[in-house]
């Protein structure tokens, strides 16, 4: 726009308070008074929207999904993430790499968190804000200014196999019975041993069908005879359609992974395990160590168990066992 079309534009709008003769006044004042200097027409930027930390971690979630990642892993990242963000009270496009800093030294001395759980937060941040900047919806990488927080090395834990036999005399029900020995031959997850019915288990074939949840994908377990011989007498005469663990409550529904937890604790309590507290994961790791020190078969192992990599196998459940194994040969070499 030129000067001459903004002053024309300012006396028609005067029009109809003004005469010609005090219009064409206005115009030569504005002409006289303007003509050393320059206009431009300011355009005005795009507003940009401002999402907040719920949006995010929605979009967070829809990626996610759309990556295959189950969406019980996504809720345990988002429980992290919030109250990441209840804690800072800042939106995610503020954030700093001191605020994750302070907020893990927080959650340490003053919640007294494990080291390991400090570094499955830590964990669980990195891989937000990456997705996050990668997505482009930070500016920055945070995460390269947080200092590493790496996971401790343990001991795996597991039930010794004196242990598994003192439970096993103590067990005093047939749900109880049909529940042992299913953990102890299959390894199972407890999201897994809650998800079956009784048409998943094929009691001719010492076999059973075990749908992974965590990876969406199934697996054959298989059974030995004195579980079978439990499941049986369980089971009885129940259709395939029923939940295979139910509920001692009425109306005897699923039994659901907290009922299975509890339950596995009190069996392992009752056979006198103290030691420890013998979860349905502690079975698990028990499963994988005999089975190992059995067949020395790594990838038969990490198959039964439902590993993708028989790397997490090694790490996780059979580490300890290997170097048990290698140092005895070391001993006779």
């Amino acid at each position: 726009m030129t000067k001459t079309d903004l002053i024309n534009d300012i006396a028609f709008e005067m029009s109809n308070i003004l005469t010609p003769e005090q219009i064409d006044k206005v115009k030569i004042v504005f002409l006289v008074k303007m003509q050393d200097y320059e206009i431009s027409e300011i355009k005005q930027l795009p507003m940009v929207e401002e999402h907040d930390n719920e949006w995010l971690m929605q979009r967070y979630c829809v990626d996610g999904v759309a990556a295959g990642r189950h969406k019980s892993t996504l809720r345990s990242y988002i429980g992290i993430i919030r109250k990441f963000f209840d804690h800072v009270g800042k939106n995610y496009k503020y954030v700093t790499a001191q605020d994750i800093t302070d907020y893990l030294a927080i959650r340490s001395y003053r919640d007294h968190i494990s080291h390991n759980y400090k570094s499955t937060i830590y964990r669980y941040l990195c891989t937000f804000f990456s997705w996050a900047f990668r997505k482009q919806h930070i500016a920055n990488n945070i995460i390269d200014g947080v200092d590493r927080v790496k996971q401790v090395k343990k001991k795996k834990v597991r039930l010794t196999d004196e242990e598994v036999e003192t439970i096993r005399y103590a067990l005093q029900t047939p749900k109880e019975k049909a529940l042992f020995e299913l953990m102890i031959c299959t390894g199972m997850r407890v999201g897994e041993i809650s998800y079956l019915n009784v048409s998943d288990i094929d009691l001719t074939n010492k076999q059973v069908s075990i749908y992974a949840e965590k990876t969406d994908t199934y697996r054959t377990g298989m059974l030995t005879p004195v579980a079978v011989m439990a499941l049986r007498n369980y089971i009885g005469d129940r259709p395939g359609t029923d939940p295979l663990f139910l509920a001692d409550r009425a109306p005897h529904n699923r039994m659901r992974e907290y009922g299975i937890e509890k339950l596995a604790k009190e069996m392992a309590v009752r056979g006198g395990v103290s030691r420890i507290t013998a979860t349905v994961h502690v079975y698990r790791k028990t499963f994988a160590s005999v089975l190992y020190r059995k067949t020395g078969d790594v990838l038969l192992v990490s198959k039964l168990l439902g590993h993708a990599k028989p790397d997490m196998t090694v790490q996780y459940y059979l580490i300890d066992d290997i170097e048990e194994m290698q140092h005895k040969y070391n001993r006779v070499a």
